[in-house]
């Protein structure tokens, strides 16, 4: 089943990565090209629903008590897998020297899911494929 990709808002979410990372520049400069808005998030962001993060509301003002990985996300919205441009921009933050363990797109069912859930989520998938050697 192919994966349906939320096409708005164009918004690329940061986990564990701010404009002190290796790389950030050049992921910035591929947010704008891209016309992605970037919104780095952290713990208190846990309890908020994605799709709210992407458009840009606030965060609830509990967030739950629980250790999450360090991993650094890359959550994008917005942009066409099936035109090529997730790719290229993909292929933008890597060549900028940004590294993204684990990495994701919204989805219609990913929009509902709190940012916990959704990293919960991102960082079993990289267990599982790395054979617990992550």
């Amino acid at each position: 089943m192919k994966a349906r990709i939320i096409q708005e808002p164009r918004c690329v979410l940061l986990w564990r990565f701010d404009e002190k990372s290796a790389g950030y520049d050049a992921l910035a400069h591929a947010a704008r090209a891209y016309k992605l808005k970037i919104r780095c998030i952290g713990d208190g962001d846990l309890a908020a629903k994605v799709g709210d993060l992407c458009q840009g509301l606030p965060s609830p003002a509990f967030a739950p008590l629980i250790k999450v990985s360090d991993r650094p996300a890359m959550i994008v919205s917005g942009l066409r897998h099936d035109t090529g441009e997730l790719g290229h921009f993909l292929d933008l933050v890597k060549a900028g020297g940004a590294e993204f363990p684990l990495r994701g797109m919204v989805t219609p069912t990913s929009k509902n899911w709190t940012l916990l859930q959704l990293l919960q989520e991102l960082n079993s998938e990289h267990e599982t494929v790395a054979g617990g050697k992550a």
